[in-house]
C-alpha cells in the first residue's frame, strides 16, 4: 500500500472511530418512562410520567471519547400516583410549576468497559448533575447501556439505531429541598424516592421521525405522551 493512502485510511478509520452520533430522545407513541416510588409507614406513592426529551451523543465503539454527552428532561409537571388530588399536591411539592423540568446532565463515565458491543447490554456508573425544584446536586448513578443496531424487523416500528438506557437509583428529597412537614404527610410520603428510567433513544433522521410521529397520530389520536 502506497504510505500517502495508508495515512489517508488510518486517519479516516481514527475520526470514524471519534466520531459522536447523536442518539434523540422524544418518542411519540409514549414508551419512555420515569416513575419513582416513596415508600412510608401508612402507604407507598408511585408516580410515572412519560413526557421525556433529550439527546445523548456519543460514540458506541469509544464512550469516552470527547465529545460524549448527555442532557435528559422531564416534564415534573406531569407525573400521575393514580390520584388527582395528590397528583396537583405533587406538582406544588416540585415546584413544577417555577421549575417544570428535572434534568440530569451527564458529566462523565465513572465505570463500565470503554465500548459497546451491538446488542449486548453492559454495566455503567455515570456521573452528572440532577436538577430538581430548581436545585442541582453532583451524584453517581448505575445504568445499563446497550447499542441496538437498525434491523429489518424493528426498522418499520421503530426507526434508525438505538441507544436502550436503564438506571435505578434513590434520590433523598430533603437534598432538593422537598419537605415532608407535618406529621401525616411523614407517615404518606419516604424520605427517599427510588426512581427508574427505562429509555430507547435513536439516531433516526429528522425524515424517519417525523413518519414516526405521523403513524402515532394515526393510531393514537395524537402523541401519547401524557398531557
Amino acid at each position: 500500500m502506497r504510505p500517502f493512502l495508508a495515512v489517508v485510511l488510518l486517519g479516516s478509520t481514527v475520526a470514524s472511530r471519534a466520531f459522536a452520533v447523536e442518539f434523540r430522545i422524544d418518542d411519540a407513541w409514549g414508551r419512555d418512562t420515569v416513575q419513582f416510588r416513596t415508600t412510608a409507614p401508612l402507604e407507598d406513592v408511585v408516580g410515572s410520567t412519560n413526557r421525556i426529551k433529550g439527546k445523548v451523543a456519543v460514540d458506541p465503539a469509544d464512550l469516552r471519547a470527547k465529545g460524549t454527552q448527555g442532557r435528559i428532561e422531564i416534564d415534573a409537571r406531569t407525573f400521575k400516583t393514580g390520584l388527582g388530588l395528590r397528583d396537583q399536591h405533587l406538582a406544588k411539592t416540585l415546584k413544577a410549576e417555577e421549575n417544570p423540568t428535572a434534568v440530569f446532565t451527564l458529566t462523565g463515565i465513572k465505570t463500565g468497559p470503554q465500548s459497546l458491543e451491538p446488542d449486548k447490554p453492559a454495566d455503567f456508573v455515570l456521573s452528572g448533575t440532577l436538577q430538581i425544584a430548581g436545585v442541582s446536586k453532583n451524584l453517581e448513578i448505575p445504568a445499563q447501556l446497550a447499542y441496538l443496531p437498525k434491523k429489518e424487523v424493528t426498522a418499520k416500528f421503530r426507526p434508525g439505531n438505538h441507544l436502550r438506557i436503564k438506571s435505578d437509583f434513590d434520590v433523598t428529597l430533603s437534598d432538593y429541598g422537598i419537605d415532608r412537614k407535618g406529621p401525616i404527610l411523614k407517615l404518606q410520603v419516604g424520605e427517599t424516592a427510588h426512581v427508574s428510567l427505562s429509555i430507547l433513544a435513536t439516531d433516526a433522521t429528522d425524515e424517519e421521525l417525523a413518519e414516526y410521529r405521523a403513524g402515532a397520530k394515526k393510531w393514537l389520536g395524537n402523541d401519547a405522551r401524557t398531557n
